[in-house]
Formats: C-alpha cells, sequence, structure tokens
C-alpha cells in the first residue's frame, strides 16, 4: 500500500481544501517525531499524570472521603451520554461517506476506541478508521472525514473557551478565529457528505462539547469546588488539545497540564483544575469500559 499524501485527503477541495492539505503536514510530521518515541513518551506521561494527581491533591485539599457523591453520580450519568453520542456521530461519519454503520454498534466500537488510548499506540483512531474501512470506505476517505471532524471538534472546543474568556482581551479573538475555523471546516465536511451530514455532524459536536463542560462543572463540584460554568467552559478545551496533539495517546497529563495552566489566566486554582480534569478523564474511562462490558454481556446472553 502506497503511503498517503495530504493531497489524497483533500484533492479537489477548492481553495478550503488547499487550506487543509498546507496543514495536514506539519501535524503528521509532528505526530510522527512523538509515534517513533511513543512507549517513553507513554511513560513520560503516565508519570505527569499520577505525579500531578499527587500533587493536585495535596495543593488543594482534596479529600477522597469529602467526595460528594450526587455531583460525582451527575458526572458519570454524563459521561454515558458522551459515549453515546461518540459513537452516533461516528455512525454519521459513515453516513457522510455513503456508508452505514449502525449506531448500537458504533457506539460499542467508539466505546473501544476510547479505553484503547490507555495503549501506547494511537489505537482509538486505528478502530474509528478501520470501522470506517468495513464499510468499504476507503482508507483517504475515512482519514479525510476523521481529519475534518476532529479538527472541527477542536474549533468549536475553541469557540466554548473563547466565550468563557469575553471578559478579558483574548476571547473574542479567540471565539472569531474559531467560529472562521469551523465554517472552513463544516464548508469541508459538506463537500464530503452534504449540507446534512455537515449539519449533523457539527450539531453532534456542540453538543459534545457542551456535555463535556458540564461534565466538567460536576467534577469541579465533586471535588467541593465552588466554581461556576463558565470556569468548566473554560476548561473544556483542554481534553480536546491534549488528545489533538498526538504525543501521546488519549493526551494522557497533557490535557491536565492544558488545564492548570489555563486555570491562570483567569486566577483560578491550577491544582483544582488538574483534579476536575483528571476526575473526568477517569470517569470517562469507567462510562466506557461499562459500556463494553454491557455489549459483551448482551452478546453473551444473545449467544445462548
Amino acid at each position: 500500500m502506497k503511503p498517503l499524501a495530504s493531497s489524497d485527503f483533500v484533492a479537489d477541495r477548492g481553495i478550503a481544501g488547499r487550506i487543509a492539505a498546507r496543514l495536514v503536514p506539519a501535524v503528521r510530521a509532528t505526530r510522527g517525531f512523538f509515534a517513533r518515541r511513543r512507549k517513553l513518551a507513554m511513560a513520560i506521561a503516565s508519570i505527569l499524570f499520577v505525579g500531578g494527581l499527587a500533587w493536585a491533591v495535596e495543593s488543594a485539599g482534596i479529600a477522597l472521603a469529602q467526595i460528594e457523591g450526587q455531583w460525582l453520580a451527575a458526572a458519570l450519568a454524563l459521561g454515558f451520554l458522551g459515549v453515546i453520542l461518540n459513537g452516533i456521530e461516528l455512525s454519521r461519519c459513515a453516513g457522510a461517506l455513503g456508508k452505514k454503520i449502525p449506531a448500537p454498534e458504533a457506539i460499542n466500537l467508539s466505546s473501544v476506541g476510547i479505553l484503547s488510548n490507555l495503549l501506547p499506540i494511537p489505537a482509538s483512531a486505528l478502530v474509528r478508521g478501520g470501522a470506517l474501512m468495513a464499510t468499504g470506505a476507503t482508507l483517504a476517505q475515512s482519514g479525510r472525514i476523521l481529519l475534518y471532524v476532529g479538527l472541527l471538534r477542536l474549533s468549536v472546543a475553541g469557540a466554548i473557551t473563547g466565550l468563557a474568556l469575553t471578559s478579558g482581551p483574548l476571547g473574542w479573538p479567540v471565539v472569531a478565529g474559531s467560529c472562521l475555523a469551523s465554517a472552513i471546516l463544516f464548508a469541508l465536511i459538506a463537500q464530503v457528505g452534504g449540507i446534512i451530514s455537515a449539519l449533523r455532524l457539527l450539531g453532534l459536536r456542540i453538543a459534545m462539547l457542551a456535555g463535556i463542560a458540564i461534565q466538567l462543572w460536576f467534577c469541579f463540584r465533586a471535588l467541593g469546588a465552588n466554581a461556576g460554568l463558565a470556569d468548566a467552559a473554560l476548561q473544556s478545551i483542554a481534553p480536546v488539545v491534549g488528545s489533538a496533539v498526538g504525543i501521546v495517546p488519549g493526551g494522557l497529563g497533557v490535557s491536565e497540564a492544558i488545564g492548570a495552566a489555563l486555570a491562570l489566566l483567569v486566577s483560578g486554582s491550577s491544582a483544582m483544575a488538574f483534579a476536575a480534569l483528571a476526575l473526568n478523564r477517569l470517569a470517562g474511562y469507567a462510562c466506557a469500559g461499562l459500556t463494553v462490558l454491557a455489549f459483551q454481556a448482551r452478546k453473551a446472553m444473545g449467544g445462548r
């Protein structure tokens, strides 16, 4: 199989496609550098995550016995909704390519993908891409739609974070830049699968990121922090950027460190931000794991 060129993803896509073509090689080069050292990067990230969490718990004075169960339960409930929306998004990606992945199957595959981020390989992308290719989509088609949707997630998250910063000088420029990027990506997705598919994927991304912001707010409250929705919205971009840079699978430790840095912009607690993002990550893994187990149990019962 020949290596993919950036043109394979954006061929005959007009001006917007040529813009994307300039971004693909830079992203690929950066990720490729770290991919060759992925095991080392994963080890460093694990140390960063565990060490950072220990520092955050100590610095913020968090006691496990004082975690508020009702807020933690709410975060878990929203985590299951996030898992479902992730699966529906994969199903809609297939629909944009004229293929079909039933929603239940897509939810199961997306849950497996979330858990596979624990491996020292980019397994989540492989699971999602493999699922699309199993429907008959080509490697270039699968890579293109996943790239556009992944970047759309980043741009929408940027807009939400920008709105949380509108009291300062950075807020509106971030919102404007993010909205422009979202419009370009919407056009690219529409060229692949039509306006209806683009609208569906944009709506899903907005719903998913709004859910992440609310889930983070629940995590802050579970840890005893008197945080508002604006604080959680500010942090909603951290998991997205941490995953997108691709230095380590799932942005382990990186997302939490980004969140701790973002907290400084509003004179917030870096330790509490790190802890809330870590709790949000663990809740997400728990929800994905339980979803996979539920599908396995269903399969076992159906096989009898």
